[in-house]
C-alpha cells in the first residue's frame, strides 16, 4: 500500500469517526455526561492485569488449584467492578460554557468552563484541548464533591481570526484502581472572537470627508475638573486668563483643565496598498491599540463598513470585532 493509498484511507476513516462521534455527541453549550457520551477502554496497567489474570487461570488449571482459581475470580470480579466505578465517575457530570473569551491569533489564554455534580463525588477529572502545542496537553486535574458547581480554566492557543471554534473537549479518569481510561470528547460551544495578530506600524491616516470631520467641540474627554496654573502660550483661549492674578502683579498665567481635545485618526484600509488581506487586517489591529493607548479618537473604514470616531473599551471592541470577522462569515 503505498503512502497516498494511506493518507486517503486515513483521511476516510477520520471523516466517519468524525461524523459519527457528531451524531452521537452534537454541539452545546451545557452537556450531561450519560452512557452515550461516555467510552472505556482498559488502561495500559489494566491490559497488564489481564494478563495476570490469564496467567493465573492457566496456572490453577494446570495444578487443579481450587485457591489459585478462588484468587483469579476474586480479582476478575475487582476488574468487573472497577468498570462500574469508573463509568460512575463521569456519569452525570455536567459541562457547559462560561463568559464569552477575547484574544488575538496565536496567543495563548485560558478558557473558562463550568463543571456542576448534581448526583455525587467526582474525583481524578483530567481536562484539556487536544493542540497541536504539546504543552498545553497536560490538562487540568479537579474534584468534585455533590451539589457543587465550579469554573476552571483551561489553558489554550488561539487559532486563525474569527469566532472563537475550540477543537472537542478531552475529559478522562483513571478512577479508582487505573485499570481503565474512562473518557469523552465534548464539543462545546465557546463563546468568544479571535482578533487578527496585531502589527505595530506607524500611522498612515486617511483623510477625513466632510461631515465626517470632527469639530473642536467633539472628542473631548474628562469632566472640566481644574488642574492648575501655567504659564500662558500664545494661542490660549481668553477665557481661561487668570485675571485677578495678573491684576496682583503675578505675570500672565492660564488656567489648565482636564477636557484636552482628542487628536482624531482615521484608521482607513485604502491607505495600506499591496498587502494582503491578512496582512491590512493586522495592520489596522495595530493601529487601533495604539490608538487607544495614545487616547486617540479614531475611526476605521473598511471595504464593508465605516465606524465613525470614537475611543474607549466598547469602541476598541467593536472595531477588533469587526476585524476579526471581516470576509468570514
Amino acid at each position: 500500500m503505498t503512502r497516498t493509498t494511506q493518507k486517503r484511507l486515513g483521511t476516510v476513516l477520520k471523516e466517519k469517526w468524525n461524523r459519527w462521534i457528531d451524531r452521537r455527541i452534537p454541539a452545546s453549550e451545557k452537556i450531561e455526561l450519560s452512557q452515550r457520551s461516555i467510552f472505556i477502554i482498559p488502561s495500559k496497567i489494566g491490559f497488564l492485569f489481564s494478563l495476570l489474570l490469564l496467567l493465573l487461570l492457566v496456572t490453577a488449571i494446570n495444578y487443579q488449584n481450587s485457591l489459585i482459581f478462588g484468587l483469579a475470580f476474586w480479582l476478575f470480579s475487582v476488574a468487573l467492578s472497577a468498570m462500574i466505578f469508573s463509568f460512575r465517575n463521569l456519569s452525570g457530570l455536567i459541562i457547559k460554557t462560561s463568559h464569552s473569551v477575547r484574544g488575538f491569533a496565536g496567543e495563548k489564554i485560558e478558557i473558562p468552563i463550568r463543571l456542576k455534580s448534581d448526583k455525587r463525588e467526582y474525583q481524578g477529572l483530567e481536562i484539556f484541548w487536544p493542540q497541536n502545542n504539546l504543552e498545553l496537553n497536560t490538562g487540568v486535574r479537579v474534584a468534585l464533591r455533590k451539589g457543587e458547581e465550579r469554573e476552571i480554566t483551561i489553558p489554550y492557543q488561539l487559532g486563525q481570526r474569527g469566532y472563537l471554534k475550540t477543537p472537542r473537549l478531552s475529559l478522562k479518569s483513571y478512577f479508582p484502581f487505573g485499570l481503565y481510561k474512562c473518557w469523552t470528547w465534548l464539543s462545546l460551544k465557546t463563546p468568544g472572537v479571535v482578533y487578527p495578530t496585531p502589527i505595530y506600524t506607524p500611522f498612515i491616516a486617511g483623510e477625513g470627508e466632510g461631515e465626517d470631520m470632527q469639530s473642536d467641540a467633539n472628542l473631548q474627554v474628562g469632566n472640566d475638573e481644574f488642574l492648575g496654573f501655567r504659564r500662558y502660550q500664545t494661542g490660549d483661549s481668553l477665557k481661561h486668563i487668570a485675571w485677578k492674578y495678573l491684576a496682583k502683579g503675578k505675570g500672565l498665567l492660564s488656567k489648565e483643565y482636564d477636557n484636552q481635545q482628542l487628536s482624531m485618526q482615521w484608521l482607513d484600509w485604502n491607505s495600506l496598498q499591496s498587502m494582503s488581506v491578512e496582512s491590512r487586517l493586522s495592520h489596522l489591529c495595530g493601529w487601533v491599540l495604539q490608538a487607544e493607548q495614545e487616547g486617540r479618537a479614531y475611526g476605521l473604514r473598511l471595504p464593508t463598513l465605516k465606524i465613525q470616531p470614537g475611543s474607549g473599551d466598547k469602541h476598541r471592541i467593536e472595531c477588533l470585532t469587526q476585524l476579526a470577522i471581516y470576509e468570514k462569515y
